[in-house]
Order: structure tokens, then sequence, then C-alpha cells
């Protein structure tokens, strides 16, 4: 019986460290930069359109915005939409 338990803990063990080996996680970590940090939208778009999926997003200052809007659902146009309406010249 002990045996049985062991066998089937290694076999499921295995099994999801297999599993994991066939999908890598990807991490998207995106910088701050003012203004410039709109440059992580071309980024997203590229992974997109490669279709790399993003399975953890990390940011700071401008990049914790755009990923924080990219993880709430907001797709690249609607984030170039909302940023148009912006005016970044009077800081």
């Amino acid at each position: 019986m002990v045996r049985s338990f062991i066998a089937l803990f290694v076999l499921l063990f295995n099994f999801g460290v297999l599993a994991a080996q066939h999908h890598p996680k990807v991490a998207l970590v995106l910088s701050g930069g003012g203004a410039k940090g709109l440059a992580h939208l071309g980024v997203i778009k590229a992974l997109e359109e490669n279709h790399i999926p993003i399975d953890y997003i990390i940011g700071t200052s401008m990049g914790g915005i755009i990923g924080g809007f990219y993880a709430a659902g907001y797709s690249v146009a609607e984030m170039e939409s909302i940023i148009a309406l912006l005016n970044f010249r009077n800081g």
C-alpha cells in the first residue's frame, strides 16, 4: 500500500514537472520612463502578433500603469486611445 502511494506521488510529481516544460512561463517586465514608457505598447503588440502568451506582468512607474491596464484587459488599441487624450506638454 505504501509503495503504491509513493509510486503514485512520484508519477504525479513528474507529470507536473513535464507539463511545465511544455509551456515555459513568460514574464513581461516593463520599466519606467514617463512618456518614453509608451514604447511598451509596441512590445505588447509584437508579443501578441507572434502569439506569445504573457503569464506575469511586472512594471514600475509608466510600465506599471501600462502593465496594469493590460492586466485589466485593455487592448493595445484601447490604451493608445486613452494615451492620445493625455497632454504631456503641461508637466
